[in-house]
């Protein structure tokens, strides 16, 4: 499987074109600069990318906690 959190800095960091070392994992979303929208759209992008699903829920709050998410409900 394909180290999950590695991608989606990758993709957040295009995305906001920045350097993937600008992106801290354990930083919310809103801190990092992404609002709902971008969140859907980029979560659209990952599902694709990692071939799982990803049901978002208000506890996922940054990149750390979408990780765990993705790697327990897609094992």
């Amino acid at each position: 499987m394909k180290d999950v959190k590695a991608v989606i800095v990758r993709i957040i960091a295009e995305y906001l074109d920045k350097e993937e070392s600008e992106i801290s994992t354990s930083a919310s979303f809103s801190e990092i600069g992404l609002d709902s929208l971008d969140i859907m759209e980029l979560v659209m992008q990952m599902q694709e990318e990692l071939d799982c699903k990803i049901e978002l829920s208000q506890d996922v709050t940054n990149i750390d906690k979408l990780t765990a998410l993705i790697e327990t409900s897609n094992s």
